[in-house]
């Protein structure tokens, strides 16, 4: 027989176990609901682009929150056209911009490695800032510090 040391000791590291099991569970959830607003929005966002515009094909997400909560998207019509779609949550309004219209993400990355070859870009962003849709870059230089340079949509000029 097991004498009664061993007994709670066993009862001691079954509760352990479930206390780790519970609170694993616990912040999986939290986590889960502190992106869910996000993800809520994007999922609007898709909704109204398939919806309201020409876009019937999603290809890329974005969001910038520059004082103004925006998203973004990255669209093809049925003649794989490309479009770019800029939500504002909080006014409910909406952009559409074709591609030809503006510069593309690609050519936002080339132009800030041309002027910083030695930043890693970490991210680049579409969105809304002072009235005009932008592109936002991220990036990381060698030293650690992160650098941020907006850029119009329309010209691919830098923002002031």
């Amino acid at each position: 027989m097991i004498n009664d040391d061993t007994k709670q000791t066993v009862k001691f590291l079954t509760y352990i176990l479930i206390l780790i099991v519970f609170l694993y569970f616990a912040f999986i959830i939290i986590f889960y609901k502190a992106g869910n607003p996000e993800r809520t929005q994007t999922r609007e966002l898709n909704r109204i682009a398939l919806q309201k515009t020409p876009i019937k094909y999603t290809e890329k997400n974005y969001h910038l929150d520059r004082g103004i909560n925006s998203y973004a998207l990255k669209g093809l019509d049925k003649k794989r056209k490309t479009f770019y779609f800029i939500y504002l949550p909080s006014s409910k309004k909406a952009y559409l911009y074709p591609a030809n219209k503006g510069v593309n993400e690609e050519v936002i990355r080339h132009k800030y490695e041309s002027k910083r070859p030695d930043e890693k870009i970490t991210e680049v962003n579409l969105g809304w800032y002072q009235g005009k849709a932008v592109w936002e870059v991220s990036s990381k230089n060698l030293v650690g510090e992160y650098h941020y340079q907006l850029y119009e949509f329309k010209n691919g000029k830098l923002v002031g």
